[in-house]
This record gives structure tokens, sequence and C-alpha cells, in this order.
């Protein structure tokens, strides 16, 4: 039965847009040992609904820590300055303080969650994380559940030559029940103590296409007991749809179990591919969430339990002029295949703060309204800030005041 459609109130003088800003635990720490200061969130609200924004998307949870008051995961070590787990001294919810400013300022606060990430990645790649933490974390309870082959945790995601893999981070294998009931606690937590708006998921996908060998996976697949020799790793259709399936199981049970029985958004930043299609070609290549990630994002939503996709419709970095592959022409190509295939879901495409000129993010938010989406999402208030974009945006493309638009099947 498809829900019944509650038409907006209108509001004189102002549209209908969602203007959502990421603001990264980057945006308001510091990695040194200086403690997390509450005046750079008052300054983030002041400055974001000056700007014109609605909505901030606000990280709580990078690698399975948290910056908030969480009984289930260690404080993150960003917030204190002095190591994983330890609160802040003197107390303060960094969640609790943003969700009452900003409401107050007329902002939503969407809680940014990283999915899989359980422990950092790139140069830290053999750093795990304290152990004599409370509450445990994530890495060691998958650990314990899992065991551990030769120093390589079990329940973590291993590429095809039986490694753990180590990209931006250490990713949680999503065949791991342990992690999925975790992770459903985790955010029940959050929407049941927290007046917060919405859920939004990041990092809801694998770490590479071959990151799919773990020894949780592996038996799970086959149907094996846990003390079974490992079966080969076979990468192939039927795997990689498998794979696909138990993102989109998890991120379900989010909606279902979550997201919608306390009325709260949910959305997701995906990757900006979902699957290539031929107007892509005469610009090169690029990697594609479905195939690369084993991310199906678009099944979300038509499968009626995301609310909001958010593509990050933008390069890691950015040349000047923008010459890369993230060019307009790309940006408008992309956005419009994700809307063709939206149905009742919301598209919020994400444009880019790293531009060297306002132009090119203007430009992006032109598109979006032609394109009719639901509105567009920043990346991020850092750099947005830095640049002095804020005030280009108040003075231009948000001039006008805008409502996040009501989700009618709520």
């Amino acid at each position: 039965m498809s829900p019944i459609a509650v038409p907006e109130i209108p509001h004189p003088g102002r549209v209908t847009e969602l203007r959502a800003l990421w603001v990264s635990r980057f945006d308001w720490t510091e990695q040194s040992a200086r403690p997390a200061d509450p005046t750079r969130l008052d300054e983030i609200v002041e400055r974001s609904a000056a700007a014109g924004f609605n909505a901030l998307l606000f990280q709580v949870r990078a690698v399975a820590d948290a910056y908030y008051a969480s009984p289930l995961e260690p404080w993150a070590a960003r917030v204190s300055g002095r190591g994983l787990g330890r609160a802040p001294d003197p107390f303060w919810d960094p969640l609790a303080y943003l969700v009452e400013k900003a409401h107050a300022a007329g902002l939503q606060v969407h809680a940014w969650l990283n999915v899989y990430p359980v422990a950092e990645g790139r140069d830290r790649c053999l750093e795990n994380p304290d152990w004599r933490v409370e509450p445990m974390p994530l890495f060691y309870r998958l650990a314990i559940a899992h065991g551990v082959t030769f120093n390589r945790v079990n329940g973590l995601q291993w590429d095809d030559r039986g490694e753990v893999v180590c990209a931006s981070y250490r990713y949680a294998s999503p065949a791991s029940s342990v992690f999925e009931e975790h992770f459903l606690a985790v955010a029940a937590d959050v929407a049941s103590r927290y007046a917060v708006d919405g859920l939004h998921l990041d990092h809801v996908r694998y770490a590479a296409r071959r990151a799919s060998c773990d020894p949780v996976s592996l038996r799970r697949y086959y149907g094996l007991p846990a003390d079974a020799p490992l079966p080969p790793c076979r990468l192939d259709t039927t795997y990689g749809d498998w794979q696909r399936g138990l993102i989109s199981a998890t991120v379900r049970r989010v909606y279902q179990e979550v997201a919608r029985p306390h009325a709260l958004w949910l959305s997701a930043a995906v990757w900006p591919v979902h699957k290539r299609f031929p107007e892509l070609d005469r610009f090169g290549p690029s990697s594609q969430g479905f195939h690369d990630y084993y991310q199906d994002s678009k099944a979300w939503m038509q499968g009626g339990y995301m609310d909001a996709l958010m593509p990050m419709i933008y390069p890691a970095v950015y040349n000047c002029p923008d010459d890369s592959f993230w060019n307009r022409e790309v940006w408008r190509l992309l956005v419009a295949d994700f809307q063709a295939t939206a149905g009742q879901g919301l598209i919020v495409p994400g444009i880019g703060a790293g531009y060297c000129t306002f132009d090119e993010i203007a430009d992006r938010i032109d598109m979006a309204r032609q394109l009719g989406v639901a509105g567009h999402a920043l990346f991020s208030y850092r750099g947005l800030a830095a640049r002095g974009y804020l005030k280009e945006l108040a003075a231009g493309p948000y001039a006008t005041p805008a409502v996040a638009p009501a989700l009618p099947w709520r």
C-alpha cells in the first residue's frame, strides 16, 4: 500500500529545499591534546544559520567511537584530547549541546554515523584501539566473537590474499551478526536519547571490490561452522549479489527498527556513481558503488527503506580550474541518473566546498533546482568557512530562506 501524500503548508516568502551541511569531526575538534571547545559548535551553528542552511549532518561516530555520551562505545579521543575512552573534563555532551543550539537557530540535526569502520587506516594500520577502555571497543568485540588468525581479526574485511584491508579505515565484515546487532543498538540509542531529526549513514559499503574474503563471510556464505577450513574466495556475480544483500539488509533494519519507529529521516552518503552509463564514457573511467563497493543504494530507495540519498559528487583533490572527471556536466548527469529512479525518495546531491571559485558551487545549486531534486548537501563546514563561501551563499543562492521538505510518508 502506497503512503498517502500530505500537501505541505506553504511558508510565505520561503521555498522548500533541503540545504544540508556536513559537519565532520575535523571541523570542530583538534588532532592535538587540546580538548574540543563548545564555542566552536556555537560558531558553526551561528554561521550556518546565517548562511541559509536548514540542516546539519553532524558526525557523532567515526571508527566505532562516540562524539557524545554513549553507553555502548568509548569516547572519541578528539573530544577530551586525552585519549580514547576519556570523557571531557569538565563534562559536556557535544551532541546534546549541538541539538539544543541548532534547534534554537532553526536548524535540523541529523546524526552522522560511519557504519563499518572500526579502526584507523592509512598510516595507522598497525595501531589498534586501546583495549583497556570502557565500553570495550568494537574491534575487540569482533575479535572475541569471531577469533583471530595470525593477528588478523576474523570479523574484519579481508582481501583475496588473506590480509585485513586497510584503506581509509579498517572495516567490520558485513557478514558479522555481532557487528550488525551492535550497530543497530548504537543507532537506536542515539534515536531514543537525543532529539535528532534524522540518522545519516556513511561508509555503508565495502572498503574495496576485493575486500570480501574474511572468514566470517566465507563460512556464512557456504553455510559452514565457525571452525571449518576456509573455502576459496571466488569473487563472482553470485557472491557479489550476496554481499550487496548483506549491506541492504542492515540498512533495511536501521530504517524499520530505528528510523521509522522514531519518526526520523534516514539518509545516506553514497558513492557518486551507482553504475556507469554510456554518457559518462567520454569523461574517462570511474569506480562504481554497485560493482566496486557492493553498495546498491538505488535498491534502498526502490525498496522503500531509505528516505534520502546524498551521492558524494565531488573530488578528493580540487583542480583550479576544475578539469577533473567531476566537472559540472558529470555532476548533472549523475544527479539526473539518481533522480530518475528515486521513486518517492529524495535525492540530495553532494557538492564539494574546495573549489577555487564560488561559481562552481552556485552553478551546481542551480542545476539541482533545474533538475527538481529535493535540495543539496555541501561538504563540509570548514572548507566553506575558510574560503568565505558562507557569506557568498547568504548573498546569492540562499538569499531567500528555505524550509526543509517534509516526508509525507512519516
